[in-house]
Parts: C-alpha cells; sequence; structure tokens
C-alpha cells in the first residue's frame, strides 16, 4: 500500500513536467497576441497620413535651447483607418535637437527639431513625422474662411496654392480638378502620397481621404515668413528630424503658425530608428 502511494506520488509530481512539454508549443503560441498587438500598434497611424497641427508656443532660434520641449495641436479630425480617428485637439510633442546663430560659424540662423509623439486616446505613441509645409499666422488668418450666414462661407484661397473651396459640403478645386470637399473643420481631399517626394500627391477618388484643414494639395516649403526655408524635410538619413533656416538674426516661428506633416511610421520601432540619428543635411 504504501510503495503505491509512492509511486502515485511521484506521478503527481511528474505531472506538470509532462503537460509543460506537451504544451511547448502552445505556450509559444501564447506569445503570438503580443506581438502581433505591437503590429497593429505600429500601423495606427499609417504612413503617408497628413497631419495638420498649429504650434502650442513659440519657436525660435535665439530662445530655445536643445531639448526645448514643442507642443502642437492637430487641427482637423483625422481618418486613420479601421474605425479609428485622431481628433481634432489631439497633442502631437517633440523637442528642439539643436539652435545655431547667425554669425557663430554660419552665415545662417537655424533651427533643429523633431515632433515625435502623438496622443491617441489614452496612449502616447512614438511617430516620425516629416514637415511639407510651415505658414505663419497671418497666412493662417487670410486663409481661414469668413462665414456670411450660420451655413455658408466664402470663397477662400487655401495656403499654398490656387485652390478654392466653395463652402460647406462643396467640392474643393485646384484649377478645374476636384480633389476633394470642404467640411466644416478644413479640406479633406482624395490624395494619394508618394512617400519618395517631399510633396508630390497623386488625385485619386477612391483614396483614404486625407486631412489638410486650411492647406492646399499643393503646399510645399514656408508661406509668409520672407526668406525662411525647409532645409531639411526629415526625410533623409536623419529621419523626423527637421531643419529650418533664416538669413535674418533668428529664425522665428509665432505661437498658432500651421505645419502640415506627414508621417513616415509609427510605433515601437519608431523610435529605436531614430536611436543614432545622422546629422547629414539635404531634403
Amino acid at each position: 500500500m504504501k510503495n503505491r502511494l509512492k509511486m502515485l506520488g511521484l506521478a503527481l509530481c511528474a505531472l506538470p513536467m509532462y503537460l509543460h512539454a506537451g504544451t511547448g508549443q502552445d505556450l509559444k503560441q501564447g506569445y503570438q497576441p503580443a506581438k502581433e498587438q505591437n503590429a497593429q500598434s505600429a500601423e495606427r497611424i499609417p504612413a503617408g497620413t497628413i497631419l495638420p497641427v498649429t504650434l502650442n508656443s513659440d519657436l525660435r532660434s535665439d530662445k530655445n535651447g536643445s531639448g526645448t520641449s514643442i507642443i502642437a495641436t492637430i487641427m482637423q479630425d483625422v481618418a486613420l483607418g479601421r474605425g479609428e480617428t485622431l481628433r481634432v485637439g489631439s497633442i502631437l510633442t517633440g523637442h528642439v535637437i539643436e539652435v545655431i546663430t547667425q554669425g557663430r560659424g554660419s552665415d545662417e540662423s537655424k533651427i533643429s527639431f523633431q515632433l515625435d509623439h502623438v496622443r491617441l486616446g489614452n496612449q502616447s505613441l512614438p511617430i516620425t513625422t516629416t514637415l511639407r509645409a510651415v505658414a505663419s499666422r497671418s497666412e493662417v488668418s487670410a486663409a481661414t474662411p469668413e462665414l456670411i450666414s450660420s451655413e455658408y462661407a466664402n470663397n477662400t484661397i487655401e495656403i499654398g496654392g490656387d485652390q478654392i473651396s466653395y463652402g460647406e459640403g462643396a467640392p474643393v478645386m485646384v484649377g478645374a480638378q476636384v480633389v476633394g470637399k470642404y467640411t466644416r473643420q478644413g479640406v479633406l481631399a482624395n490624395v494619394d502620397q508618394d512617400l519618395g517626394t517631399p510633396c508630390r500627391v497623386t488625385i485619386d477618388s477612391n483614396a483614404q481621404p486625407q486631412a489638410f484643414w486650411l492647406f492646399s494639395v499643393n503646399a510645399c516649403g514656408a508661406y509668409g515668413f520672407g526668406d525662411l526655408r525647409i532645409l531639411r524635410s526629415g526625410r533623409t538619413e536623419s529621419l523626423g528630424e527637421v531643419t529650418l533656416a533664416s538669413n535674418h538674426k533668428a529664425v522665428k516661428i509665432d505661437k498658432g503658425s500651421a505645419m502640415l506633416l506627414r508621417v513616415n511610421g509609427s510605433g515601437p520601432q519608431e523610435a529605436q530608428t531614430r536611436a543614432t540619428p545622422s546629422r547629414e543635411i539635404g531634403q
């Protein structure tokens, strides 16, 4: 009897090991959903998505230093697919990387920065963004439609092009071509982004509508800042690192100025990609 009890005890002790060996493959598979979840996170903001934002504070090469925080606000709902939307009022954050003052080894003033996180729901997602266009407060004001009634607004020339909006719900035109429609929040354009170029788009009525807010689909460069130029858009080896340059004593981008950004990628791998940035300059 004692021998039988002893054998039964040994069998019970060995049972977990047999179960573990027999289900090893299943246990490995149990980790797969986490990997899939990371992959889904990486695609939550698809590459090519346009983000129209305004700055919450001044961005200046004579006032800011390396590490200075940058906060910007999304100005129009951005459809992400799969029923997800990045809502107007969502926050992007980033920081200044480097400032160069005119006369200290440079003929120009420069400021380099990146906007690399976005708040989506209760998550802060790392992203890589490039800069298509930047517009001063005066350009934003000039492109803002004036309401002529509770339902209608005056026709408007958008920032950076001959695009005209014909009131809420009406078509948005570039020349004689319809590129989208105007909404209460701004322009929704049916375009595909060419990731291999700074600003090129292809009009496609079947494409995911992109939120351009007050910008033309052809907007590319700096508007309303005199000689300010985009020296580096963030598309080259220093992914996501934008450099603005001016012949004046300082680069000055006032609070309320607007930027048209394009997402090159989002998710955990984006933070890893930016871990060893290059200092090479050039769009």
